[in-house]
């Protein structure tokens, strides 16, 4: 892909391989989407775990290219340089420096009792959170990017736009080989998955994978801190559950599903060393226009509608 929608690159013949240069890719065309775009300062932004704060400890954390003070006094939590608030939620510490303009994004499974949580150890990325998300949203990178181990079918799916972002859902064929009903013959293994993409701007997910067969959910949280222009820290949780009227999932069950998603973050992380970006572009004529690129655009879309209503709400 190039900028501009041309969605082709030109073969060299083995004859011309290193007789001449090979040219630098073009730049992007339109505005890029960086770790430190004016707009990030009215956000929620994660920036530690809950339990990396200790009850009378401080913690240095890196959020837009400065160095922030976290300290828990009492039940409460401060902040220095001065920000607007600084929160908990879903056991991560969030920190917005200016009045938010984003939409919170909402985990209905943290509330359900049916379903068991894991934190992975978080993950440095040293590129823009932008370029991730894309990664995390595109649907033809996994049975490329993860064939060991979420190898699948690409699908079609639709995209509805909502207030902060979009939700998307995507149903398909997967191995299940989680479902204690496969290891007795009473399941194939083969089963149909529906995988809800659930984004809020600038740079939280949430992907509900339910296996409609057995009943079973996986629910994948990702949350993305842009550090600096060029390092992004990565917090992942997993939310299990077995399906209505079975047993809650062993910890052996979540340590197993926490070692899956680390070993699929790192590959996704390894991905992103190879383009060097600087941001993500939002100009959508930078995207290829084919149906698997829905999700992208809608990141696109719903990042520039982001950073209108902060300049919005700069005005009134």
């Amino acid at each position: 892909m190039v900028p501009g929608g041309v969605g082709w690159f030109p073969v060299a013949r083995a004859a011309d391989v290193g007789s001449k240069p090979v040219p630098a890719p073009s730049s992007p065309s339109g505005p890029v989407f960086d770790n430190l775009d004016p707009s990030l300062e009215r956000a929620w932004h994660p920036v530690a775990l809950s339990s990396e704060l200790r009850p009378g400890g401080w913690l240095q954390v890196r959020l837009l290219g400065r160095t922030w003070m976290l300290r828990r006094e009492g039940a409460g939590l401060a902040v220095d340089p001065p920000a607007h608030d600084v929160r908990e939620r879903f056991g991560i510490i969030w920190l917005a420096p200016e009045e938010p303009a984003d939409v919170p994004l909402e985990v209905p499974e943290a509330r359900d009792r049916r379903f068991v949580a894991g934190w992975m150890v978080p993950v440095r990325s040293p590129g823009p959170a932008g370029p991730l998300a894309d990664t995390f949203l595109d649907a033809t990178h996994g049975p490329f990017a993860h064939a060991s181990t979420i190898a699948a079918d690409a699908a079609e799916y639709e995209v509805a736009t909502e207030p902060g972002g979009f939700t998307s859902v995507q149903e398909q064929e997967c191995d299940n080989p989680t479902d204690p009903e496969v290891a007795t013959g009473c399941r194939p293994l083969r089963q149909r998955r529906r995988t809800t993409y659930t984004y809020r701007a600038p740079f939280q997910l949430r992907l509900r994978q339910e296996f409609l067969d057995s009943g079973a959910t996986t629910t994948l949280l990702y949350l993305l801190q842009p550090e600096d222009v060029d390092s992004t820290r990565i917090y992942g949780s997993v939310l299990l559950s077995d399906g209505p009227g079975r047993p809650l999932p062993t910890p052996a069950r979540v340590a197993e599903q926490l070692a899956l998603q680390k070993r699929i973050l790192e590959e996704d992380v390894r991905s992103q060393e190879r383009p060097a970006l600087t941001g993500l572009p939002l100009d959508r004529r930078d995207e290829l226009h084919v149906p698997a690129d829905g999700r992208g655009l809608a990141l696109r879309q719903a990042l520039s509608d982001f950073i209108a209503a902060g300049e919005r709400r700069l005005v009134a």
